[in-house]
């Protein structure tokens, strides 16, 4: 039986999935409300069932069926089948036929769509609903429903008096037109044409998503007023057949595809009236065939908008289509802000400061001399002393400089596509205009993107034109060439090979800066002028203890004695994470040379791998004396669910709760040599900028590794939580 654990989970997400979701007790709640007709709900059980052991079976992505996605359109065609025909063996062994029937379509579907990285919906089940409503017109044995009359014994079967009650209660509820049409559009997605049907969802979609909730209201009401305004003949029956392709269209463009946020909620304004458009259109060519529309214009709407954001070529609306599905608007939104406040400018390729030790920035982008117009994006970087001196003595000679005849690295792995190395450096205040660039070398690091270093010394370029260099090479040394009166090193990235090419703005990786008094360390940056900047080393240990390899084991016991066993794997999508042996948490990292980020974290809140997350969250492996790093969570991530219910509500327009990250290094003289090395730092949770909790954790790293991890809520009288390595 354990070989099977994985089917409940698959049950309750082919239900969830009819709105996008793989909230297993949102599955539940719709899964019973299928049961409100049981016939419904049992063929509708079969449907699923028997597409989810199909493909488990026949050797289908495990992770695809645990998540509904090839369980939901059976469904939908078991739900649709058992509503217009009797009960009886030979429907049952149609909706069985037809549940494997759908499961093949649905991945002919996926494999065509896919290419185009779009999402089949219900496109399965419009194929064989639509198909099966043509063929049964022959099917003589199979007669038409008529059980519209036996609910009240259905819903006494399943909950007694109390549920027949409750059913009379809401159907009898003097709700306006609007409201009950609603509740009817939402009962009739799983063809259940009864209010009572229609609030059970309506309860279920708030329960699991706020936004998901205010977003089908919002769908629902801008066809409704639509339909008003246009005059189109309107009676709850007729649109409730197809206002549900209002809710669904709404919940899938304004929140689950697409960001919800201003543009997307604004962008229904116009999206709904075409999709009515399309709905009154399509409805009267299929009234011709007798056949029914369902979700086709939701299907037809939602692909064709979606297709057609893949020809932008920017995003100046703010249309942001998913690009880490989580299956919940409010965790897409939470993921995708924290993700591009912390690598929104990140790159497929890193490109590094080009020296050691620490430099300035004595001209950024949109300089103040030769930094203008096509050249804007580049950095003219020199060394300074404590008094602010860029020469010693009286600088008169290149030897004065204290840049002058410095190491210039390879700022990323690439091949060089042009040197230009016999040009004479310049006395001290004199230019060469003919020659502007000076000796000059320029790489490749990836299609589109070159770096240029400038201004280098007479002879002094290593590497030749086809050689390839790595990161950290020695390639050639500063000198004073071409138009350049001091020596300095002007560095800059272009997308073409070429002496003289424009810039691009492109960010520098894991930079430590120091600006206006105030250190950071970035994992991009863009250095203005007069900021102080360097790469730093990273620290033996620090590197040793959080460079995870894919393979290994961390083991540790608590103050109990019990071992923890953390398994660093990697999963389909080349996703790196921990994965705790005793609970089955994950926390997701992304590492590379200098710097460890943690991303996301699955699993329970209750095991020490979540504290491990929170504490871990942004390591340095190279820091400055008392360098102090900071980052935002995701608020979903660290709030119990509970506490942010009402911010999921305005989350698309105003966030007011707020989890920050601090950790702080050693002062100079601590934790260094045969010393280990303490971390400490906080978890800072706020509400509209006042601070809410605190929690404090604290690593003590030695040379094997982590030696000691604790972690304690300073709100809370609990005791610490703490590992040591074994």
């Amino acid at each position: 039986m354990k070989k099977l654990e994985w089917f409940t989970n698959a049950l309750f997400n082919s239900y969830a999935q009819v709105f996008f979701s793989n909230n297993k007790w949102f599955g539940l709640i719709l899964l019973l409300l299928t049961f409100v007709d049981f016939y419904v709900g049992l063929y509708g059980f079969v449907a699923v069932s028997t597409a989810l052991l199909t493909g488990y079976f026949i050797g289908l992505n495990e992770y695809n069926i645990r998540q509904g996605y090839y369980g939901f359109n059976s469904l939908l065609v078991g739900v649709g089948l058992a509503i217009h025909f009797q009960p009886s063996p030979l429907l049952l062994f149609l909706i069985v036929i037809s549940g494997v029937f759908t499961l093949f379509i649905s991945l002919a579907f996926e494999g065509v769509l896919g290419k185009y990285g779009l999402p089949f919906l219900s496109m399965p089940f419009i194929t064989v609903f639509l198909l099966l409503s043509l063929a049964s017109r022959q099917f003589m044995a199979l007669g038409l429903s008529e059980r519209g009359i036996y609910v009240f014994n259905d819903l006494y079967f399943w909950g007694g008096n109390i549920l027949v009650n409750m059913y009379e209660w809401w159907n009898q509820v003097q709700f306006p037109p609007s409201l009950k049409t609603y509740f009817l559009s939402l009962g009739a997605i799983f063809f259940q044409q009864n209010v009572f049907a229609g609030v059970f969802a309506a309860i279920g979609l708030l329960i699991y998503s706020r936004i998901g909730f205010t977003l089908s209201l919002l769908g629902f009401y801008i066809a409704y007023v639509f339909y008003l305004v246009l005059g189109v003949p309107f009676t709850e029956i007729s649109y409730s057949y197809i206002g549900f392709n209002f809710i669904l269209t709404a919940i899938a463009l304004g929140g689950f595809f697409i960001i919800p946020n201003k543009s997307s909620f604004a962008s229904l304004l116009v999206l709904i009236p075409m999709l009515v458009v399309l709905s009154i259109s399509i409805q009267e060519i299929f009234n011709l065939f007798y056949l029914p529309v369902h979700s086709l214009p939701f299907n037809l709407a939602v692909l064709t908008f979606l297709y057609g954001l893949k020809f932008r070529v920017d995003n100046r609306i703010g249309l942001s289509t998913i690009f880490w599905q989580q299956n919940s608007p409010e965790k897409n939104l939470y993921h995708h802000v924290n993700f591009m406040e912390r690598f929104g400018k990140s790159s497929a390729t890193p490109i590094y400061l080009p020296f050691f030790g620490k430099w300035t920035v004595t001209q950024g982008h949109n300089g103040s001399y030769t930094h203008k117009d096509e050249w804007r994006h580049a950095w003219d970087f020199e060394i300074k002393d404590e008094e602010g001196k860029t020469y010693k003595d009286e600088g008169d000679f290149l030897s004065d400089y204290y840049c002058y005849d410095k190491n210039i690295l390879a700022p990323a792995d690439g091949t060089v596509e042009e040197v230009v190395n016999e040009i004479e450096d310049n006395p001290i205040g004199i230019r060469n205009l003919e020659k502007n660039w000076g000796n000059t070398i320029i790489i490749k690091h990836a299609d589109f993107l070159y770096s240029k270093l400038c201004h280098l010394k007479k002879g002094s370029i290593i590497p030749k034109r086809g050689d390839r260099v790595k990161k950290g090479d020695i390639i050639a040394r500063l000198g004073n060439s071409g138009n350049s009166p001091y020596p300095h090193l002007h560095f800059q990235l272009q997308a073409t090979p070429y002496i003289g090419s424009k810039t691009i703005d492109y960010p520098i990786s894991d930079v430590w800066m120091l600006y206006k008094g105030k250190d950071s360390l970035l994992s991009v940056a863009n250095p203005p002028e007069e900021a102080l900047v360097t790469s730093l080393a990273p620290h033996t240990s620090l590197k040793k203890a959080f460079s995870f390899v894919i393979g290994e084991q961390l083991k540790f016991k608590t103050k109990e004695g019990q071992e923890i066993i953390w398994n660093v794997k990697r999963d389909y999508f080349l996703n790196r994470f921990l994965e705790c042996e005793a609970t089955g948490a994950k926390a997701y990292f992304k590492l590379d040379e200098a710097m460890l980020h943690f991303t996301h974290f699955e699993g329970s809140r209750k095991s020490l791998l979540y504290r491990f997350y929170l504490a871990a969250y942004k390591i340095s492996f190279g820091y400055t004396s008392g360098l102090e790093l900071s980052d935002s969570f995701p608020i979903n991530i660290v709030y119990h669910p509970s506490k942010i219910f009402l911010q999921d509500l305005i989350a698309p327009f105003y966030r007011y709760l707020k989890a920050e990250y601090r950790l702080r290094y050693p002062e100079n003289g601590k934790g260094l040599f045969f010393k280990p090395l303490e971390l400490k730092g906080e978890v800072i949770k706020s509400s509209f900028g006042r601070t809410t909790k605190t929690s404090s954790f604290e690593f003590i790293i030695d040379n094997s590794g982590i030696k000691r991890f604790q972690f304690q809520s300073t709100h809370s009288n609990s005791e610490a939580s703490w590992i040591e390595a074994l």
